[in-house]
Order: C-alpha cells, then sequence, then structure tokens
C-alpha cells in the first residue's frame, strides 16, 4: 500500500503526503516561535553576567511557564477552537485552521511585549497601569478585554451551535443531504437570519488564520490574567534591580511559551476537525461529539463573562461557573478524542489493508481470461 498517495477529500483520510505538505504550511508559525525561544534565551544567557544563573535561569522558566499557562485559559481554548472548526471545515483538502492559534496568540502576546518593554524603558504610565490596581485605566481596559472576549466567543459559539444542530437534525433524518441548498457544508456554514445581519461582518472578516492577529491584540488590552500582570510586574522589578536584559527576556519567553501551546491546541482541533468532517456514520458522530464540545465550552466562557461584567459593574447578579481550569478540562477532553479518533482511523486502515491482502491475485486474471 502507498502511503504517499493523496487522501480523498471529505473522507477524513489523512497520509503521508498531507502530514508533510500540513507542517510545511505551518512553517513560518514554527519559525516565529523558535525565534522568540532563542531571542529570549540569548537574552537570558546575556545576563547571567549581572545575575547569577540560577535566578536568571529560574525567571526564564517561570515566563515560559506563566505564557504556557495563559495559553490554558477557557477564554483562549473556546476562541481558537470555534475559529478553528469554521475554517478547517470551509476546506479539508489543507490545514487551513492550523495557524489560528498562532497567530490569536501573537497578537495577545504583542501587548505583552509592548507593554514589557515601556515598562523595562521606565515609563511612567506604563508602570501604573501594571502596577496600581485603583487605576480607572487598567479598570476600564479590564471591562473592555472581557466584554470583548465575550461577545468574539459568543459570536463564533453560535456560529457553531447552528451547525451543531444542523448536524444532528441530518443525522436524525434518514438520507438527508450532506450540504445546505446554497451549498454551503452544514457542519461550516455560518447561521441565516436575523443574527447574520448582525454578525456577519465580524464572522466574514475572519476568513484565514492571520485575521486572528488584531483579535488577539484586542484581548490582550484587557490585561485579564494575572499571568500578564504578573509577568509585568516581574519585568518591572527585574529592570530596576538586576539587568534591562533579562527583563527584555521575560515577554518574548511569555509569547514563546503561549504562541507554542495556542498553536498545538489550534493544529491539534484543525486535523481532528477535518478528520471528523469526513463522510460515514462514524465520521458524522465524532463530528457531533467535537462541535458539542467547543459549543458547551463557548457557552461557560460567555455566561461567566456575563456573570462577570455584572458583579463588576454592579447591576446584576449571576451565578458564575468557575472557569479557571476550564481551558484544562476541555483540551484534555479533545485529546482523548483525538487520540480516539487516530486509534480508530489506524484500525479501519489495518482492516483495509487485511481485506486486500486476503483478495485472490489470481481472481482478476481469471475474470480476464473468461471476458476473452
Amino acid at each position: 500500500m502507498d502511503t504517499t498517495t493523496a487522501g480523498r477529500p471529505g473522507t477524513g483520510q489523512v497520509d503521508g503526503t498531507r502530514f508533510d505538505a500540513d507542517w510545511w504550511r505551518m512553517r513560518t508559525p514554527l519559525i516565529v516561535i523558535a525565534g522568540l525561544a532563542i531571542a529570549g534565551f540569548s537574552l537570558v544567557l546575556a545576563s547571567t553576567n549581572e545575575i547569577g544563573h540560577a535566578a536568571a535561569w529560574g525567571l526564564a522558566a517561570t515566563a515560559v511557564l506563566l505564557g504556557a499557562r495563559h495559553a490554558f485559559d477557557a477564554d483562549h481554548v473556546a476562541v481558537i477552537d470555534n475559529v478553528t472548526r469554521r475554517l478547517a471545515t470551509a476546506d479539508q483538502s489543507r490545514l487551513r485552521g492550523g495557524a489560528v492559534g498562532f497567530w490569536f496568540a501573537l497578537g495577545h502576546s504583542s501587548v505583552v511585549i509592548i507593554t514589557a518593554a515601556l515598562v523595562t524603558a521606565g515609563a511612567a504610565a506604563a508602570r501604573s497601569l501594571v502596577v496600581s490596581e485603583d487605576s480607572d485605566l487598567r479598570a476600564g481596559l479590564g471591562m473592555w478585554g472581557l466584554l470583548f472576549a465575550t461577545c468574539v466567543v459568543g459570536v463564533f459559539g453560535i456560529v457553531n451551535l447552528v451547525a451543531f444542530i444542523r448536524l444532528l437534525r441530518d443525522r436524525r433524518t434518514e438520507g438527508a443531504p450532506a450540504t445546505a441548498p446554497n451549498g454551503d457544508s452544514g457542519a461550516g456554514a455560518a447561521p441565516r437570519g436575523p443574527l447574520t445581519t448582525v454578525f456577519s461582518r465580524l464572522i466574514g472578516t475572519v476568513d484565514r488564520p492571520a485575521r486572528m492577529y488584531p483579535i488577539g491584540l484586542l484581548f490582550g488590552l484587557g490585561f485579564d490574567t494575572a499571568a500578564t500582570i504578573g509577568l509585568m510586574i516581574a519585568a518591572g522589578a527585574t529592570a530596576a534591580s538586576t539587568s534591562p536584559l533579562l527583563a527584555l527576556s521575560l515577554p518574548l519567553l511569555f509569547a514563546a511559551g503561549m504562541a507554542a501551546c495556542d498553536t498545538g491546541d489550534s493544529v491539534m482541533m484543525a486535523r481532528l476537525y477535518r478528520w471528523a468532517a469526513g463522510d460515514g456514520e462514524r465520521f458524522r458522530r465524532y463530528n457531533l461529539i467535537v462541535t458539542g464540545l467547543s459549543v458547551l465550552i463557548a457557552a461557560i466562557v460567555v455566561i461567566a463573562g456575563v456573570a462577570e461584567a455584572g458583579a463588576e459593574t454592579a447591576t446584576f447578579t449571576l451565578p458564575a461557573p468557575d472557569t479557571e481550569y476550564a481551558g484544562f478540562v476541555a483540551t484534555g477532553l479533545f485529546v482523548v478524542i483525538a487520540v480516539a479518533a487516530l486509534l480508530t482511523a489506524r484500525r479501519r486502515a489495518a482492516g483495509n489493508d487485511r481485506k486486500d491482502e486476503g483478495q485472490d491475485p489470481g481472481a482478476e486474471v481469471a475474470e480476464g481470461s473468461r471476458g476473452e
């Protein structure tokens, strides 16, 4: 069996050629992430003349881990997975949504890098912004980040909710067509009706992974997590007492850790969605499970965001779900689904190989002789 033969589009088949092509298309994100890590660690190495090795590398490792932890925040996982699904199901011939997480993380970390650079340079306004918890500007940006994240996750959650309902309806209806009346796949089509008019511009704008950069940038303007604030304070303290080089390395390493994890998330989800969008009952079942889980995570993030906004503005009170570990739980469930999908695909491929090997080689010759 030739493993380099291209898989049939829409079947969910993944072969050697497609796998290699997928990773070739991801070369830019991989190069940038490696560049951030190399630059960050180079600055750490250069700073060891001014600060002890243990302290320098300890702070560097902390920055990487903070970035990785930030990547698993529930709002990150929700927006990346929901946007990845829309792009991946729109074009199953390539890993179209694989770079969604990279561009989102790059936009988000741009705010971190710029702010840390300003703090390191001694900009009073930037230092006041990240240190003072009573700052009106910080409170306003925090509310902006919360509302923007909630709205974006909600919009793409609605898109995937409509797709989930269509998938469920088609599965329950015997012989239902696989495509919508306008030719769009039920798995990836955007909702129609009043919501389309309201949200169509945002939904239509994100038609490629690079369009996630401004969304990540706007997410980052909210200074929405303790990880980001902690990094900024650490950068300022380090610059003041030890080495500016080490302070500049921290946001780069933070960005590398976050981008690596967010990119890994979107690559995994793009491959899983593409596989799950194939023909056959088994693929439809996986598609329903994966899409439904993405919608559920989006709903949890939206409910938590609305509840937090009400509490911050003292306008209303809602019970808020605890989302501290929701991103980890969601990613873990997706990994389990991905492993199950991989095992299923391999078992199916092995069964096909056994069928091919069990076929009588002389059957075709005998049939050809009868034809003559």
